[in-house]
């Protein structure tokens, strides 16, 4: 049986208060004040820190752009050793600048996030420069473990994001890159790399561990891996619908039944145990896409039948997938 929690033990949500306010628990003429004690009624002072961020966020972001389009626009103007020594002066004066605010404060994590991405443009320069020949995913490979060490001393989530996306173009790339592609292999190393990056992020975060405790960083690894699920999905029934049953290989048939596993798993975590809002909901759209993958196929004999037919399923999935899914936030008081 599903063991509700005591709502007066959850953080109140804008929904909570509606609702009090609507049963008459909370004097509606004191709606706004409970608002603003909640939180969700910013006063000058977090305006001002918000203003203070996003311009702090936008002036890193647009450095680091200003860097690759300066020398971009001077390249051939430019001896190579200006171009080294001015890259290598910033990487060093923000890393600097990072350690003199200190890594514990928002100023320190950016600046040093700012440093992760000069690295790559370090890399991408020598490359240039000397024409060493590589495949463009070692630039990926290499810039992802040197700036590893900036990421464990950050513990900073936009930092990580960006280790994060490094390795999933160093994969994609590696099996495009070195004549092994294979479809299979690409996939499994892509969603073993996920799926193991969002268990890690998942349990970490029912460790409390401090800089986890955002609501988007595992939801966007969560959504990198039920897209994998889907390409996982696609190409199977592409490789059982092309070619006969018997023809698909073992490693297709183990990846889409781990698959249909891991699926379960994150729509029945997120749902029952651990709810997040988005996640179920993008979860069971998952389920529903490999469902559907087949009907396209059964139904495919007469176009316009199975558009009809699969417009009305799909219509009645997505609906019936809002209403469970707002059920179960209702049963949470309205936290997602």
């Amino acid at each position: 049986m599903l063991e509700l929690p005591d709502p007066l033990d959850q953080a109140p949500t804008r929904e909570s208060i509606q609702h009090y306010v609507n049963q008459g628990i909370i004097d509606r003429s004191l709606l706004q004040r409970a608002l603003q004690l909640s939180g969700f009624t910013p006063n000058a002072q977090a305006w001002v820190k918000f203003l203070n961020l996003m311009l702090l966020v936008l002036g890193a972001g647009l450095a680091v752009c200003g860097v690759f389009f300066f020398f971009a626009f001077n390249w051939q103007t430019m001896h190579r050793f200006v171009k080294l020594g001015l890259v290598q002066g910033g990487l060093l004066l923000s890393t600097v600048a990072a350690l003199w605010y200190g890594l514990e404060r928002i100023e320190g994590k950016i600046l040093l996030t700012v440093s992760a991405c000069l690295v790559g443009a370090l890399m991408a320069l020598f490359g240039q420069i000397y024409q060493t020949g590589a495949d463009a995913y070692t630039l990926f490979l290499n810039w992802a473990l040197v700036i590893t060490g900036f990421a464990i001393a950050g513990n900073f989530a936009p930092l990580w994001l960006l280790w994060w996306a490094l390795w999933n173009l160093t994969l994609s790339l590696y099996y495009e890159q070195t004549g092994d592609f294979s479809h299979t292999k690409e996939l499994l190393s892509l969603f073993s790399f996920n799926g193991l990056s969002f268990a890690v992020v998942e349990f970490l975060r029912q460790r409390k561990l401090a800089w986890l405790q955002t609501n988007w960083f595992h939801r966007v690894l969560g959504l990198m891996t039920l897209w994998i699920l889907i390409l996982i999905s696609n190409y199977f029934g592409d490789e059982v619908y092309s070619y006969s049953a018997t023809d698909v290989s073992t490693m297709a048939i183990l990846l889409y039944v781990l698959a249909l596993g891991v699926l379960a798993a994150i729509t029945a975590y997120h749902y029952f145990i651990n709810f997040d809002g988005l996640l179920a909901l993008a979860g069971l759209g998952t389920i529903w896409f490999f469902v559907d993958r087949w009907l396209i196929e059964w139904l495919s004999d007469d176009f316009a039948i199975s558009f009809l037919v699969l417009g009305m399923i799909i219509l009645g999935q997505t609906i019936g997938s809002i209403v469970w899914v707002r059920q179960r936030q209702q049963l949470q008081g309205g936290h997602a």
